[in-house]
């Protein structure tokens, strides 16, 4: 009997062992771990989520947790190197798939659900509010201002217009700076604007939001291949360490680091491949690319990154012509010449149709005379913090934000590296140089002369940091994924002086340029965290020579990375916000009655200003995304117009205040102006419709100029009497 109990015993272990075993049962298993994936997601809406999203209950969360938590559960089912071997594979299917859900949801990171807040917030709705993570006030050039601007194109009485008067009131380039769609060839350099042109707005903007994420991740894996020959977990890690840097994060997915790294990579490609057929797909591919960099139109991004795509093209073209068996032949210098001379056409196009708006734009006081020397930036060592900028309240995190970069450890490690080992100098040589460049301007800065050569003077050392920190990224990665047994780097021993003396120093350097911003930010707490964490991630840098702990740094950089920037930006749905609040509802009626009328937008401060644009309605004081000069000298007359030229000559929000006393106009800070409109003026500018959050019965002006068509939770539209 007992004999039988221990066969029946072990037999059942055995049995246990077997199901629990890795690919044994994976069917039965993964559809087990969905189901427990589900049950979870429910418990948890029903608990977690009802503290930190008490709103309402939502079905779409529910699905969103329930993936996530079958995702981290296949892991327990499926073998981790098939599974990751499976999906790096299928990478571009999976992406597409992912597109395809966003979209059927509606789902984005936009934080515009910050205008619950500010308009009627008594009139609430489940879908004002964020699905997971939090809406980001700070984010104000997402949510109160570029988001209004590319809603307002499918609204228009003629859609997606290259000029319109919505914006400004008056005739305004929607594509050169305003970052809009259009119905134009150009819009082969706009390729992420497209969604809204096929699905829509709502999904559109679900396109537009998560391609983008879709495209920096897929293009610095691709990239992290090229660097690493083709090393897939340290590939991955790269990609994860871009992707999700606070700086990416904060900025979102910077347009110019996207189009960069691609393009890298379609030239690589072009010069590996045979194929003619590839090779057209990548001379398109470069077309797209090459325009779609020029267009992002933010020079202080587009000069320092260029430096650094330059070195990395510069490394692709020796790599593959030296060191590898790529010949230029007359069918591809043939393409090359058709890819350049289609660019060059296109920019002329551009340049015919935007002309007077790219003058006017370089024209302006801000930002168009900027003459920087560089010199002081504040965060270059902010990785070290960026940990908590996503949980605990920072006043502007945008502007200390950083690549995860471990500057300047990459940089020194790469110049041991090559000192040690003399190898790979076609790699290091270019991007070494680069390194330093972009490292002198950040900390010292350059003389006048040689910033305005480089072209550096129109950039500042704040923006330049985060090319500096995607080098070292780079240079960190390329060791990782390169560096074999018997090359030298460190000295074991010398390393545990080298982690401490680095781990101390990252954190005085970031201790003492944050004080200059919030002295109180970094408290015993952080700092005791993030020396604990950054001392464990320095350690296993400098000791990448060891296969065991290169293992552990790749885990480490993932952990640092996803605390950094995963949960930066909140999951919305819909953008109803903008057409389903009363006030909005009662903004499109009486558009549909009077769709030519001008509006003004009064007395909410200028998050305000843009929330009819959305709606296709035309805001004399929207963001004057260039100055509109001739409103000024309307309003002011051309003496004191050109009197006051510097303060409206510039990028701006336009806050107006309707007053008894003349018009003026005064500076709030550099890219805000106040407007001080007299009453008897806005018959001047045709001025049809007030949207104001102050009720005019409270102040005395001398007559009543207006009449109250609206009013419901402290916010009024007036509609102005005609002949005052």
């Amino acid at each position: 009997m007992t004999e039988k109990i221990n066969r029946m015993y072990n037999n059942s272990v055995q049995n246990v062992k077997k199901f629990i075993c890795k690919d044994n049962f994976t069917k039965t298993k993964a559809f087990l771990v969905c189901v427990l994936a589900c049950i979870l997601s429910v418990v948890c809406e029903y608990t977690i989520f009802r503290i930190s999203h008490p709103e309402y209950i939502s079905k779409v969360r529910m699905i969103i947790v329930a993936i996530i938590f079958a995702f981290i559960g296949m892991h327990f089912v499926f073998k981790i190197s098939k599974m990751y071997e499976f999906i790096h594979k299928n990478r571009y299917k999976i992406a597409c798939a992912f597109l395809l859900f966003v979209m059927a949801f509606k789902l984005s990171g936009s934080s515009i659900v910050e205008f619950n807040k500010l308009i009627q917030p008594n009139n609430d709705d489940r879908k004002y509010h964020t699905l997971l993570g939090q809406s980001r006030m700070i984010r104000t050039d997402e949510w109160a201002t570029s988001t209004t601007y590319i809603l307002s194109q499918s609204q228009n009485t003629t859609p997606f217009k290259y000029f319109s008067d919505t914006l400004r009131g008056t005739n305004t380039d929607m594509f050169a700076v305003s970052n809009s769609p259009v119905f134009d060839i150009l819009m082969l350099g706009r390729p992420f604007q497209i969604g809204f042109m096929l699905f829509g707005n709502n999904m559109g903007l679900s396109f537009y939001w998560y391609i983008r994420l879709v495209a920096m991740l897929l293009g610095s894996y691709e990239l992290c291949l090229i660097l690493t020959k083709r090393n897939k977990k340290v590939s991955l890690c790269g990609m994860l360490v871009i992707t999700f840097s606070s700086a990416v994060q904060w900025w979102y997915c910077m347009d110019t680091l996207i189009w960069g790294q691609i393009a890298v990579v379609l030239i690589d490609k072009f010069m590996q491949t045979d194929r003619k057929r590839n090779k057209y797909l990548c001379a398109l591919g470069l077309l797209v690319s090459g325009l779609s960099y020029i267009f992002v139109f933010y020079p202080a991004w587009q000069v320092s990154f260029g430096y650094l795509f330059l070195a990395l093209v510069i490394w692709i073209m020796i790599k593959n012509i030296k060191y590898g068996s790529y010949k230029f032949t007359a069918h591809d210098i043939v393409l090359i010449c058709i890819t350049i001379l289609a660019i060059v056409l296109l920019l002329g196009r551009w340049y015919i149709l935007s002309k007077d708006t790219l003058i006017a734009e370089m024209s302006t006081d801000y930002p168009g005379e900027r003459q920087e020397v560089g010199g002081g930036a504040r965060n270059i060592y902010s990785y070290f913090y960026d940990i908590f900028l996503p949980k605990y309240y920072f006043g502007n995190p945008c502007e200390v934000s950083s690549m995860l970069s471990f500057f300047p450890i990459p940089m020194i490690l790469g110049l041991i590296y090559v000192l040690r080992n003399k190898k790979d100098l076609h790699f290091w040589i270019p991007i070494l140089v680069v390194g330093g460049f972009l490292s002198i301007w950040c900390v010292y800065g350059f003389p006048a002369w040689l910033a305005n050569i480089t072209k550096m003077s129109i950039t500042t050392a704040g923006r330049v940091s985060i090319p500096l920190g995607t080098a070292c990224i780079y240079m960190l990665i390329y060791l990782i994924g390169n560096i074999e047994k018997e090359d030298k780097l460190l000295n074991r021993k010398l390393t545990y002086v080298l982690t401490v003396a680095f781990t101390f120093f990252i954190a005085y350097k970031s201790k003492t340029t944050l004080s200059v911003i919030d002295p109180n930010y970094l408290d015993s707490f952080k700092m005791l965290v993030a020396l604990e964490i950054f001392g464990v991630a320095i350690y296993t840098i400098l000791n990448i020579d060891s296969e065991k702990i290169k293992n552990y740094c790749i885990f480490i950089l993932i952990i640092i990375a996803l605390m950094s920037g995963l949960t930066v930006n909140p999951v919305i749905s819909t953008t109803n916000i903008f057409y389903t609040k009363p006030v909005a509802i009662k903004m499109n009626e009486i558009k549909q009655l009077d769709p030519d009328a001008i509006w003004t937008v009064t007395d909410g401060g200028w998050y305000l200003n843009d929330y009819p644009l959305a709606s296709g309605i035309k805001v004399l004081n929207s963001t004057a995304v260039y100055p509109n000069i001739d409103l000024f000298k309307t309003l002011l007359g051309e003496e004191k117009a050109e009197e006051k030229r510097e303060i409206y000559n510039r990028y701006s929000h336009i806050i107006v205040q309707i007053v008894d006393e003349p018009t003026d106009v005064e500076l709030m800070h550099a890219d805000c102006i106040m407007l001080k409109l007299n009453y008897k003026d806005l018959e001047k500018v045709n001025v049809k419709y007030i949207l104001s959050t102050q009720n005019f019965e409270e102040n005395n002006f001398k007559e009543k100029f207006y009449e109250e068509i609206y009013n419901e939770d402290k916010i009024y539209i007036y509609k102005i009497m005609e002949g005052i």
